[in-house]
């Protein structure tokens, strides 16, 4: 039988590489490193570490969703190294012997150390024999989950002699950047792949494609994503496809016994969520450059996002208040203004849940939206996320047992400042003596017709608080059925019965199940209207959401 070798690489300590710190050019930047280490460094056709041939093109076109595009030849098509998947901080590759494999562990890993300094890379490779590649491939991924589990010790130089400390993590600097601050070596590659100029940027313009002839461009500070003295809030929205670890096994299981049908559905499983993605995202970018979202303000003299966001000009290009930082494939993580989090992160839900992927399942995500200062330390405010992200993925299993036809939604307001875990800060601001004040995590897609805790409500809600008669502009009304709120149904009751402007609260065709709550503003031990009145200053309708 024939005997080949199959490559794993994962990159390791992810979520702290790109990040840690609160500099979004150094976000960007290791966002862009991580994908090269597995993408670029190991394709490029003058500098590429896989041998040759190999079955990765460059993509010249713009507007794709990646720069590289893997054909179905074989190591059986004489090929020397086979790309399975790769990019995102993931890679399969097939060998046929293990000469090459182990070249490449080499070649790679001695390239993350200069150009990636602090990225950490699992690598596993293990031979097969035909028809076993897909047990083979199992056995990696359990190899690899160990080291991930006991990484191995490693004592960095912290310094000889006189050294200057870093000012970003204290480790040795080796330069200067260009504010005169002492940078590390793993500081300084971050910035310069992560700057306006560097490849970080190259490749998002790559892939938004059309968009980059509109001649917008994107933010490199969090300071732009806020206005001094006005509203200085941003969103991190951090987004999660639903059980795709084990939607792709059972895919990708029904072709075990044939290693060329195996590959190729692997592959076209990858192929079909990064494409969902790419539509996912382009589409929420082109809801910001809507003509009837996006205008120009002639007493401001700056474009306007929904009348109110503005759009900074800064290096002669108008910048939007948006940057994804992490995209290509189902684990989207991005930045904006924080009015724009909501909007932005339900439409990149919805949009993406009309993408069919291999197995006849659209791609359902959820997502948590870290609405924050924007001199909030930015690690936690993706730990926020992440953790609303995580509490969106219990709601969707409450309906949904299969976890994955449901898109769901969390978010949180970080007005207070405090830096604590989600739970604590759900027990803190939204646990009353009658419940829980708050509706969400909710659907984007409703189960049943009925399910009043959704986004539809949600945006109803909101909608009818600011156009209604009745509240629409009355700060002082929506302030006191805030606080009756607060004290439970039977104190939201007597406050709506002293008013007699308006004796209900607004209607939404999704609380047709639970038509008390127009009256207490409660069902049962949640309260069904605190979320909209709280979301009020920090919301701004789109069209096209």
């Amino acid at each position: 039988m024939t005997q080949h070798f199959a490559m794993l690489i994962e990159a390791s300590g992810i979520q702290e590489y790109i990040f840690g710190s609160n500099e979004l050019i150094q976000n960007i930047g290791a966002s862009e490193l991580v994908t090269q280490a597995t993408t670029d460094w190991l394709f490029d056709d003058t500098n590429g570490l896989l041998p040759r041939p190999h079955n990765a093109q460059r993509v010249s076109e713009r507007g794709k969703p990646s720069r590289w595009r893997l054909d179905d030849r074989s190591l059986t098509d004489g090929l020397e190294a086979e790309v399975v998947y790769a990019g995102g901080g993931n890679a399969l590759i097939l060998f046929k012997n293990e000469e090459d494999a182990r070249k490449l562990a080499y070649e790679l890993t001695r390239q993350v150390l200069q150009d990636a300094p602090g990225l950490r890379l699992e690598l596993a490779w293990q031979a097969y024999q035909t028809g076993k590649l897909a047990a083979t491939v199992n056995q990696l991924r359990d190899r690899v989950a160990e080291q991930k589990r006991a990484p191995r010790r490693s004592a960095p130089l912290l310094g000889l002699g006189v050294t200057a400390a870093c000012t970003f993590t204290g480790a040795p600097a080796v330069a200067r950047d260009k504010e005169g601050r002492y940078i590390s070596a793993e500081v300084q590659a971050k910035q310069r792949a992560g700057a306006s100029d560097g490849p970080g940027n190259e490749r998002l313009l790559e892939y938004l494609g059309d968009f980059a002839t509109q001649q917008f461009g994107f933010v490199y500070d969090f300071n732009q994503l806020g206005e001094r003295d006005e509203f200085s809030y941003l969103a991190v929205v951090h987004t999660d496809g639903n059980r795709m670890g084990e939607r792709i096994q059972q895919y990708v299981d029904q072709f075990a016994s044939d290693d060329e049908a195996y590959v190729k559905a692997q592959r076209a499983f990858s192929v079909a969520v990064q494409a969902a993605a790419h539509a996912a995202l382009t589409s929420t970018v082109g809801i910001l450059v809507n003509p009837n979202n996006l205008g120009w303000d002639e007493q401001d003299r700056c474009y306007k996002i929904g009348q109110r966001v503005p759009v900074r000009e800064q290096e002669g290009l108008d910048r939007l208040p948006f940057r994804p930082i992490v995209f290509g494939g189902d684990d989207v993580t991005f930045v904006c203004e924080g009015r724009l989090g909501l909007p932005l992160a339900a439409h990149y839900l919805s949009r993406l849940a009309v993408e069919e992927l291999p197995d006849g399942d659209p791609l359902y995500a959820r997502a948590g939206v870290a609405i924050v200062k924007t001199h909030y330390p930015f690690a936690r405010a993706y730990e926020l996320a992440d953790s609303l992200c995580d509490s969106a993925k219990e709601f969707v299993q409450e309906g949904d047992k299969e976890r994955r036809r449901v898109a769901a939604l969390d978010w949180h307001f970080g007005v207070t400042g405090l830096v604590r875990p989600l739970k604590q800060l759900r027990e803190r601001e939204y646990k009353t003596q009658d419940g829980w004040l708050h509706m969400r995590p909710v659907r984007l897609t409703p189960i049943d017709v009925n399910e009043w805790r959704s986004w539809d409500v949600f945006s109803d809600l909101l909608e009818a608080f600011t156009t209604h008669r009745d509240w629409r502009g009355r700060r002082n009304k929506v302030k006191a059925l805030r606080n009756a709120l607060r004290n439970g149904p039977e104190a939201t009751a007597l406050f709506l019965r002293n008013l007699a402007d308006a004796p209900e609260l607004p209607d939404s065709p999704g609380l047709a199940s639970v038509p008390q709550a127009r009256t207490r503003g409660w069902h049962g031990d949640r309260c069904v209207y605190f979320d909209a009145v709280e979301a009020l200053d920090f919301y701004i309708p789109l069209e096209g959401v």
